[in-house]
């Protein structure tokens, strides 16, 4: 605000000066003051409100989703598949046909599926492993495969 316009907006408030012509100068000076703490106060006033209006306080903050699941990974990327390593072929075949399971059940990347598989094929044809059962030594394993059986 110019003092042009606080001088202004005065003399128009101070009507009670106009009509008073006997106050004294240092009166006057004191009135003027005060009408100018009051401006400045509602001014003050004025701004914070807007300020608070405009503020990002209520505004809602960005955040992730709490009830996105997380990206599924491959249990095996980024591991060398050897056919040699029975028993963790083991652990993608089933217990009662020795099938290998599918990707919707193992929840490997279609590259290590298929790795997986030649493992396996490859394991079996060579006598590491038994076709039509898996080894009873490797039952006991904990399961990679998100797959139950009944006991």
């Amino acid at each position: 605000m110019n003092i042009k316009a606080f001088f202004y907006i005065v003399s128009l408030d101070s009507s009670c000066l106009h009509k008073t012509k006997s106050i004294s100068l240092a009166t006057q000076k004191e009135l003027v003051w005060c009408y100018f703490c009051l401006i400045v106060v509602l001014w003050r006033r004025a701004c914070s409100q807007y300020k608070q209006a405009t503020s990002n306080e209520d505004l809602p903050i960005p955040m992730e989703n709490p009830y996105k699941e997380p990206l599924k990974k491959c249990l095996l990327c980024g591991k060398r598949v050897d056919y040699k390593n029975v028993q963790l072929l083991s652990q993608f075949i089933s217990p009662f046909t020795g099938c290998i399971y599918g990707r919707h059940i193992t929840g490997l990347c279609g590259k290590k599926q298929k790795e997986i598989t030649k493992a396996i094929k490859r394991a079996q044809i060579m006598g590491f492993m038994p076709v039509t059962y898996k080894d009873p030594a490797y039952l006991k394993d904990p399961k990679v495969c998100n797959i139950k059986y009944r006991e």
